[in-house]
């Protein structure tokens, strides 16, 4: 009789233990794509007037089989513009004072798109990336990115008027 009260109170004890959440591991190395896109942030564009300041924006893809975290925080990201190979301007230039990291989890073959940030069509010196630096010139451009040491598996080419 104790054995049988023992199982029965062992079994309904085990139906109301709550689960034990899975702990997500951090994405491996080579499991996550970067894009980089650049447009009006919602859709791309490839040519720009001069009253338009591209949208910059990039989506990390989790190539894996299982669900990963994945910094891709503020902090973990650098924009780069490169006129040929020369690099005009890049986000490492502005004052990144207060940038935190943010993980994310991502599914498998799922896209995370990154809030897109305009460009103001400027260079980027060690003063600074923003207003009051020097206009980019009309020309040819190409945008690119890193995330988590993740460089994008492209790099736009697009065109200031």
């Amino acid at each position: 009789i104790w054995w049988g009260v023992s199982a029965l109170v062992s079994l309904f004890s085990s139906m109301f233990t709550p689960s034990t959440e899975v702990k997500t591991i951090e994405c491996a190395p080579g499991t996550v794509v970067v894009e980089a896109f650049i447009g009006d942030g919602a859709k791309r564009q490839s040519d720009f007037d001069l009253q338009t300041n591209p949208e910059l924006w990039f989506t990390v893809t989790n190539t894996g089989k299982v669900s990963c975290t994945f910094n891709a925080g503020p902090k973990a990201q650098i924009y780069t513009i490169r006129f040929g190979q020369e690099v005009i301007w890049t986000n490492e230039q502005c004052d990144r004072t207060g940038l935190k990291d943010a993980t994310i989890t991502l599914s498998p073959g799922k896209p995370e798109k990154a809030k897109p940030s305009p460009w103001l069509k400027v260079y980027s010196t060690p003063d600074g990336c923003g207003k009051g630096q020097a206009a980019a010139f009309p020309g040819i451009y190409s945008f690119s990115v890193k995330v988590n040491n993740v460089e994008s598996k492209n790099a736009e080419t697009f065109t200031l008027q």
